[in-house]
């Protein structure tokens, strides 16, 4: 890798942070009227037990990364330590679900260019002796704010304040200079890992070719990842790390998944970090996961794709070939193997559909904890030697609920709408067997000014409502937050084997959704993720050339009413458009 960054001519260690990430063990303390934050830790399992260690549930129930949005929405049963990287003046919601005494901590990190504010809602109680505090400016600073919930008064009373954290922006020293191995490395058979062994089938991006024989020569922290996306629903299974056989780093280290929506923006999945054990040199070493992770579809030209980038961080040496995904290099037109595709870097002829600052591979120097900071730079477009596996079948004795976008917490969108018409909108569904609706869910823009009124489920080949369905929504988020679930967890429906349609109705008045054209079809002369229909288990949605007649397309609709209607119609301009409602389910 050359000492020249490629992201906006930024020299490397200027990557953006994205959150600060502290385990916490137990329980978080609050000095009220100070400025100490405790961890209370709790005891962890021994590296010598397991090969691969995991932060469980119960290690770190309290950490939830919040949606950017202009009202930020707070669900307080989820955990107790809340981050956010603020890209603009925000409204901090009141937070939803509380427990009286619950103690919960607030990191807020600047945006891009800084400055932004901070207005909270009215259940946060400011004191004369600690007012509501005046938030730090520079880019990527973050603050740290503590509340302890009162039940008796319903408010949140505010205990601590800690401002000022910067994040690691100098360069790295020496700066990382590039190896001198042959742009085509030689195939050899992938050896054993260190780990347990991998799946007996799957798929990787770099299934039978070693690393580079030795790493760049480095002492600081370094971050590696890959950009990817699976072209049919997909289990993610764990990661593969090259290690040279000397001077490369074999100490245990971390490894996460995002969900990639922007240039140096995106989600870290929920349950994808996992700790690696000791590593062993001269090989491949694969990572697991305890459970393997349902993907989203995503594809090349990206309308509504699915963008996934693994990562990994640690101090020290580093493996690394240059001139690899760029154009007229090996991997130029990406890396297919099955259903993963590894997109090429900008300027080559498949690279991620997100932004024009996606690199491929990307590093990145602010810290080592690929969690808390994503690899989000690109120099000469590098192979840094991480892989990862997928299965297009799920876990051997699986039995959790399946949906048609998992692990999709913000969809990369095509178009808004302007949209205010009263309206019944759906997306069909087919089920193979027997299955206990769960939820109907409904992603709710950050534009969005109001939220739908209610779900339904609909029976496609009879037209009618399936009995017990139509219900009031009770979304479990806020307006603007996303991916939002109305509940049905106490109506007992059983849906039979059959096609469906999982609708939401709208009563008109406000823009409230986002329309993905050419999702399901051809749009502009490129094809969908949805094009060739959506599998996931029992579940599955069809192509728009496979769509249930009447109406004849997916998404589908019925505008105007006063309340749900059968969805007959489809817009045979948009190419299969798609208004992102989802459905979930588990096997009866």
């Amino acid at each position: 890798m050359s000492g020249e960054s490629r992201t906006g001519q930024r020299a490397p260690g200027s990557g953006d942070v994205l959150s600060r990430r502290n385990i916490v063990k137990s329980a978080v303390g609050v000095a009220v009227g100070g400025a100490l934050l405790a961890e209370v830790a709790a005891p962890s399992a021994s590296a010598a037990e397991q090969a691969t260690t995991v932060e469980s549930g119960a290690l770190a129930p309290a950490v939830v990364h919040l949606t950017d949005a202009a009202a930020i929405a707070v669900d307080a049963s989820l955990g107790n330590d809340f981050r956010v990287t603020i890209g603009g003046n925000r409204t901090m919601g009141n937070p939803a679900n509380p427990a009286n005494g619950q103690q919960i901590i607030f990191q807020v990190t600047q945006g891009s260019s800084g400055s932004f504010t901070l207005t909270w809602g009215n259940a946060y109680e400011f004191s004369g002796n600690l007012p509501q505090p005046t938030l730090s400016t520079a880019a990527g600073e973050t603050d740290l704010l503590g509340f302890i919930y009162n039940q008796s008064t319903g408010t949140w009373l505010f205990a601590a304040f800690v401002n000022g954290f910067t994040g690691s922006t100098s360069s790295p020293s020496p700066t990382p200079t590039p190896t001198t191995t042959s742009p085509t490395p030689t195939p050899t058979p992938t050896p054993t890992t260190t780990t347990s062994g991998p799946p007996p089938t799957g798929y990787r991006l770099f299934p039978s070719i070693n690393g580079p024989s030795s790493p760049v020569s480095y002492s600081g922290d370094f971050l590696a990842g890959v950009l990817f996306c699976v072209t049919s629903n997909c289990w993610f299974e764990g990661y593969w790390w090259w290690v040279c056989p000397t001077g490369q780093p074999t100490a245990p280290q971390k490894f996460a998944l995002w969900q990639i929506y922007g240039g140096g923006q995106g989600n870290v999945i929920p349950g994808s970090v996992v700790t690696s054990g000791t590593l062993t040199a001269g090989q491949w070493n694969y990572v697991p996961l305890p459970t393997p992770l349902p993907l989203s579809v995503g594809n090349v030209t990206g309308i509504g794709a699915a963008v996934y980038e693994v990562a990994t961080g640690f101090v020290g040496s580093f493996p690394d070939t240059n001139s690899q995904f760029g154009s007229g290099e090996p991997y130029a037109s990406g890396i297919t193997n099955g259903p993963l595709f590894g997109y090429s870097d900008q300027g080559a002829s498949a690279p991620s559909p997100t932004a024009s600052t996606s690199f491929q591979g990307a590093f990145g120097t602010a810290g080592t904890d690929p969690s808390v900071n994503l690899p989000s730079q690109g120099s000469s477009s590098s192979n840094f030697w991480i892989d990862l596996q997928v299965s297009s079948a799920a876990p051997s004795g699986y039995s959790g609920s399946y949906r048609l976008w998992p692990n999709y917490p913000t969809v990369f969108p095509n178009q808004s709408t302007i949209d205010t018409q009263a309206q019944t909108m759906g997306t069909q569904f087919t089920l193979s067997q027997a299955c206990t609706l769960n939820n109907v869910w409904f992603y709710s823009p950050s534009f969005a000014a109001d939220l739908p009124a209610s779900t339904q489920i609909w029976n496609a080949t009879t037209q009618t409502l399936v009995s017990g369905t139509n219900l009031t929504a009770s979304w479990s988020g806020a307006l603007g937050s996303g991916w939002v679930a109305n509940s049905y967890a106490s109506a007992g429906i059983v849906l039979p084997a059959g096609n469906y349609i999982a609708t939401i109705y709208y009563g008109g008045g406000k823009v409230f959704y986002l329309e993905s054209r050419g999702y399901f079809g051809a749009y502009q002369g490129h094809a969908g993720p949805g094009t060739n229909g959506l599998i996931n288990g029992p579940l599955s949605s069809p192509a728009q050339a496979n769509a249930f007649n009447p109406p004849g397309g997916n998404s589908c609709y019925f505008v105007g009413g006063t309340a749900p209607t059968y969805p007959n119609t489809w817009d045979s301009n948009d190419g299969g458009e798609n208004r992102w409602i989802d459905v979930e389910v588990t096997p009866s």
